[in-house]
């Protein structure tokens, strides 16, 4: 009885501790393994945003090794060797919580090239490299990357990391623009036979009991979807943001971020000739500013269930104070301000809904509203309405234990991401800062996910994508009162693909890993074909360690 009320009483500690956030890479496997923990109702998770910080889940270690500590079977066998594994990832952090634990003279922690650590500092160092090899139909490739992460932290207050990998892609089938894929895109410059580009992150956060500001430079996920978010994902290359992120009760958090963009629209004002009238004369040219501010606020009303709102605005030009105020609505706070047209930014909302009932299940949907005007709304006329949406649902341990399933379904209708003004649209860098479809477009996908044995990690799929074409942006502002865009209008394309992929993570961070997939795509607009579109057989092959 004293140690079941000692392990209750850890548990709460921990949930009141101070915690100082190095953020955990979105690729990570930790995710899948507390959401499947999460719907087995053994812990509860927030999801809503992501990352998560190495301390927070530290935090769901615990708790669920105190779980295990006072019923064994809560856990099946793959499931208590994946939680022993990850126990090893976040060793320093574990100890931090559980100081008077019946478990932490049994952890041992994993290998670092280098590590170091006291009662108030903590600085770990790896290394970053890997190799892969692909073909597609007839044409071949490779992918090398090279590079370093680091991370430290100090007392219960500040932590900081640093994390930089060298690319490259070469051969017959590198995919440049990535502009119909969920790979991440990216800024690179062409290299021989291929394309090479540099992919760095860091951060510094200043954190305290129920909240935490960040300086940083990394990816994020908005928003519950599986295979793409609506609102804010990681699609687009990561960039420089102010972060804030509050959790004074259990029931309420609060997610805050004001980023600078890359609007690749030149300002000729600020362009300029180096070494004018010389050989060596080159124009520098410079683009216009750009900015997102975006806040989400998430409520929990009962036990399983979330709900989120919140807004975001893109604007160029200047930096404007009144976006920094965290718990604002940022687009009447821009016509507040009487910019009008001239600096009239881009404004959206949003709404996330979560329900893990019943056990073993979750349904979620995202509602973006990118335009809306009520007045049109109340006279049966939705051509001025922009707006996506997604609906999910997940089982675990479907049929047999450690199979899952996945059915998720997006819909992005016209003009959704774009603006008026080319300046503020949804994008950095012209890649999409919510879901990578774009506006009008849909989304199937059916995915089973199937874990053998610690580490092994199986996944099928089917999907049907689905894109119509885009006018000129004229007829979104100037269309509203006559036929507007229906959805899908203009050249179609249409892709159906199937596959599957196997993936083995032997020690921490050293991972291999199989991909297969068919596809077959039909499209309309030939001006969007490319020669990789042709090719319906694709597989590839690498191992990597520190992804």
């Amino acid at each position: 009885m004293i140690k079941k009320l000692t392990i209750v009483y850890t548990i709460i500690l921990s949930s009141l501790a101070f915690s100082q956030v190095i953020y955990v890479p979105l690729e990570n496997g930790i995710y899948d393994f507390l959401e499947r923990q999460n719907l087995k109702g053994n812990i509860t998770l927030n999801d809503e945003t992501k990352p998560f910080s190495r301390m927070y889940v530290a935090h769901k270690l615990v708790e669920l090794k105190n779980i295990v500590l006072i019923n064994k079977d809560a856990l099946n066998k793959v499931e208590s060797d994946e939680l022993e594994f990850y126990l090893e990832e976040y060793f320093y952090e574990v100890n931090k919580i559980n100081d008077s634990s019946y478990f932490n003279d049994q952890i041992k922690e994993r290998w670092y090239l280098f590590s170091y650590s006291d009662s108030l500092f903590n600085l770990k160092l790896s290394p970053i490299a890997g190799y892969g090899v692909s073909a597609s139909g007839n044409e071949t490739g490779h992918t090398r990357w090279i590079g370093l992460s680091t991370f430290t932290t100090y007392s219960d207050w500040f932590g900081a990391s640093f994390d930089i990998r060298d690319k490259g892609e070469f051969g017959s089938n590198v995919d440049k623009e990535k502009s119909f894929s969920s790979v991440r895109g990216a800024w690179y410059k062409n290299a021989p036979d291929g394309i090479e580009y540099s992919d760095v992150k860091g951060a510094i956060t200043f954190n305290w009991s129920w909240g935490n500001v960040s300086l940083i430079k990394d990816y994020v996920q908005w928003g519950h979807g599986k295979f793409g978010q609506l609102i804010l994902s990681d699609k687009a290359p990561s960039y420089p943001q102010i972060r804030l992120n509050l959790n004074p009760v259990p029931w309420l958090r609060f997610s805050y971020m004001h980023g600078w963009l890359n609007s690749l629209v030149i300002d000729s004002a600020a362009s300029y000739y180096s070494y004018p009238g010389t050989i060596s004369e080159r124009l520098r040219e410079s683009y216009i500013n750009k900015y997102i501010a975006a806040n989400l606020l998430t409520i929990t009303p009962w036990k399983r269930v979330d709900i989120s709102a919140g807004n975001a605005i893109v604007y160029s030009g200047d930096l404007r104070p009144e976006f920094f105020i965290p718990f604002m609505v940022f687009k009447f706070l821009d016509h507040n301000t009487g910019r009008g047209d001239i600096g009239d930014g881009n404004g959206m909302m949003f709404f996330d809904l979560s329900v893990k009932y019943p056990e073993k299940f979750k349904f979620y949907s995202t509602l973006f509203i990118d335009v809306t005007e009520i007045r049109n709304i109340l006279k049966g006329n939705f051509n001025n309405t922009w707006t996506g949406f997604t609906i999910g649902g997940k089982t675990i341990d479907l049929i047999f234990p450690n199979l899952d399933l996945t059915i998720e379904y997006t819909r992005i209708n016209p003009w959704v991401y774009e603006h008026k003004d080319e300046v503020t649209t949804y994008k950095h860098l012209d890649y999409s800062l919510g879901h990578w479809l774009g506006q009008n477009s849909d989304q199937l996908r059916v995915q089973l996910n199937y874990q053998l044995l610690r580490g092994l990690k199986f996944m099928l799929f089917g999907e049907r994508i689905r894109k119509g074409g885009m006018d000129d942006i004229y007829y979104a502002y100037n269309d509203i009162n006559s036929s507007g865009r229906s959805f899908l209008y203009g050249l179609l394309r249409k892709e159906f693909r199937t596959g599957f992929s196997a993936r083995y993570e032997y020690m921490h961070d050293l991972i291999l890993k199989f991909k297969y997939f068919y596809s077959d795509i039909s499209d309309q607009d030939t001006a969007r074909i490319s020669s990789l579109d042709k090719l319906k057989n694709n597989l590839s092959l690498s191992i990597y360690y520190n992804l």
